[in-house]
């Protein structure tokens, strides 16, 4: 009931936050953390050589830290993945702004003193 009591003082939310919703739908996978690829210097038989690339995703998990080796393939998926993720932050970040700053300005609030 007062959900449908708030919709209906608040009317057809603005273009750009439709916009937002709809580039959800097409997010794809996400995933949160970091992937890197790091090649490794090493010495082999008194010789400098370059070993790698190795691939790596880390993520926080429950306050502990989490380290995946990875394979390439693996890597280049997580890679956009996690960029989807950042993209959708950003976005849902942005729907929660006006969100927010449209409900305050348009629904009825508690009379202010003077």
């Amino acid at each position: 009931m007062l959900h449908a009591m708030v919709s209906a003082s608040l009317g057809q939310p603005p273009p750009a936050y439709r916009k937002w919703v709809a580039s959800l739908a097409s997010t794809g996978w996400v995933c949160q953390g970091s992937v890197v690829s790091r090649t490794l210097r090493r010495q082999v038989a008194g010789v400098w050589c370059d070993k790698g690339p190795y691939y790596f995703w880390t993520c926080k998990v429950a306050g502990k830290t989490v380290c995946h080796a990875l394979s390439r393939p693996q890597y280049e998926h997580l890679k956009r993945a996690i960029a989807a993720n950042r993209l959708l932050m950003k976005t849902v970040a942005k729907m929660q702004k006006t969100g927010l700053e449209t409900i305050l300005k348009e629904v009825p609030g508690v009379p202010k003193r003077n």
